[in-house]
């Protein structure tokens, strides 16, 4: 089989870790990802032989998507956050549209929803069950019987307990002894970024914080979070890393894990939850702030949950696990 997946933005995690986890479940298939902005991303896929990546203008995007669905028969064609894309692919009868919804605002997808040319769509997608009945509610009732949940997948060449665990030997930071505490996300108030530095102002000071984000456009979100910082004082505490590969990510886990450190999740709202799949795919513990989709980590015994917004008592999980 052939396919073809459209989304936005080319940075090493977040979609084309979806994409990467499908790829390697399904060495078979052939997957052709279109993308409109380079986040760091074009490497992302160069260990694949069945992944092949173009990266065009967004003004480019609806022509060049139109020209790949007239040049090659998809027998899927999924479309992610960008829903003039999917109009313009739908209106051709030889193309099987696939829209999915990956983000956790529920805003975004209510204003892409709108958007959508929602009858002409073959599916609609979601990560999880918890999504998938959130995203229902918003959507008119005939279109119900064409919604799926469709799992994401963790990258199994990556995220296993076996494998590199030397992240901080080159992580440029002299923290040996310490205990490590690593975020992953964006600095936007969804990821609740602000609870991870009032965390770390609640430990002693042989925590320290490592944050990973992908590449930001705006400086004012980072600058945000780092004023948190420095305004709990534990802006000394901080580690922050942009963009990491898959291969080192998961070499961050496993550091973390051997370090006697935890995955920490802050989150407020979560469409699947990369990192916590993948981090207890490493062996990682998660100390995080409860949310309802979690509930597909629990078998993995790794999870430590506490109320939303209580990050006092994630302080207290994570020393008294220790």
């Amino acid at each position: 089989m052939r396919k073809l997946i459209v989304y936005p933005n080319l940075s090493k995690g977040g979609v084309s870790a979806v994409i990467r986890g499908r790829a390697t479940a399904e060495p078979q298939n052939t997957f052709d990802t279109l993308f409109f902005n380079d986040k760091g991303g074009a490497d992302s896929f160069v260990d694949l032989h069945n992944v092949e990546t173009v990266v065009v203008t967004s003004s480019r995007a609806k022509n060049y998507a139109n020209f790949l669905s007239n040049q090659v028969q998809y027998d899927e064609i999924s479309v992610l956050s960008a829903p003039e894309i999917a109009n313009e692919l739908s209106a051709l009868e030889q193309n099987a549209v696939h829209y999915e919804f990956h983000s956790s605002d529920m805003g975004i997808i209510e204003n892409e929803i709108k958007i959508l040319e929602l009858d002409r769509l073959a599916a609609i997608h979601a990560p999880s069950q918890v999504m998938l009945d959130k995203i229902r509610d918003l959507l008119p009732r005939r279109t119900w019987k064409r919604l799926t949940v469709l799992p994401n997948l963790v990258d199994t060449t990556n995220f296993t307990v076996d494998g590199p665990a030397s992240f901080f030997e080159n992580s440029g930071f002299d923290d040996s002894g310490k205990i490590p505490l690593l975020w992953i996300g964006r600095f936007d108030s969804g990821k609740a970024f602000a609870h991870f530095a009032r965390l770390l102002g609640s430990l002693p000071d042989n925590y320290v914080g490592h944050v990973v984000v992908s590449l930001e456009d705006d400086p004012t979100r980072a600058n945000k979070f780092l004023s948190e910082c420095a305004a709990m004082g534990v802006l000394s505490r901080v580690r922050i890393y942009l963009n990491l590969s898959p291969k080192t990510m998961a070499n961050a886990y496993r550091s973390v894990r051997d370090a006697k450190g935890w995955l920490v999740s802050t989150s407020l709202n979560e469409s699947f939850g990369y990192a916590v799949a993948e981090a207890t795919s490493c062996g990682l513990r998660a100390a995080v702030s409860d949310l309802p989709v979690w509930d597909l980590f629990e078998s993995s015994g790794l999870l430590h949950r506490v109320p939303s917004g209580a990050v006092v008592r994630l302080a207290q999980v994570i020393q008294t696990e220790q």
